[in-house]
């Protein structure tokens, strides 16, 4: 006898959707799903083009990133939201940030940036989590990083109430070989009261 999947009392994830027309504002950035006429300001941003590193793979990131922009979305498992980080100034491309829906019934997301030095991650935060948490319904956000890292991204995720939940071992394989993650995360609950308190 097959044990039937627990149905929760929450309401559903509120999908989103390439169609939807989303801008999150933060003076003084604005988090925005990439578009065609973005080509140009995503190249000067990619720093492997800029370093004229090739992947060994052969795989060419153009494509993937265009990929990655076309299936936008967050609706089911694995469902990945591209989002573009701009500066409001002058319109450049900070960031890259991958919001992957790893579990649509546990309401699970992780969160990866591709660039931690920018000068504005702390507003990127503050536009991402209202987002995520109150208008789509995610419980818990989590992002991976590598034990000793101490960049402006990791500064602002444990400003922001991200905790340490442990280490995992030989998780990322790169050129260097298997490297650490540690593991920080913030859930819904824990960003709510932070709002209050700080409200």
């Amino acid at each position: 006898m097959m044990t039937p999947y627990p149905t929760s009392p929450l309401p559903s994830l509120r999908p989103v959707l390439r169609r939807h027309l989303l801008q999150l504002q933060v003076p003084p950035v604005t988090l925005r799903p990439f578009q065609r006429a973005d080509l140009p300001r995503w190249r000067l941003f990619d720093d492997r083009r800029r370093r004229g590193r090739r992947d060994p793979t052969g795989i060419d990131e153009e494509a993937r990133f265009l990929a990655h922009m076309h299936r936008s979305r967050l609706e089911q498992d694995n469902d990945q939201l591209l989002l573009g980080v701009f500066d409001d100034d002058h319109g450049n491309v900070l960031d890259q940030l991958h919001v992957r829906l790893q579990s649509l019934h546990a309401r699970c997301a992780e969160l990866l940036s591709l660039q931690h030095w920018h000068p504005h991650a702390e507003a990127t935060l503050q536009a991402l989590c209202p987002f995520l948490f109150e208008d789509v319904g995610l419980h818990r956000l989590f992002v991976m990083l590598p034990p000793d890292c101490s960049d402006p991204f990791a500064t602002a995720l444990h400003a922001f109430g991200f905790e340490h939940e442990g280490l995992l071992r030989d998780h990322h394989l790169d050129l260097d070989g298997w490297q650490d993650r540690q593991l920080l995360a913030l859930t819904a609950p824990v960003w709510r009261s932070r709002q209050q308190t700080q409200g």
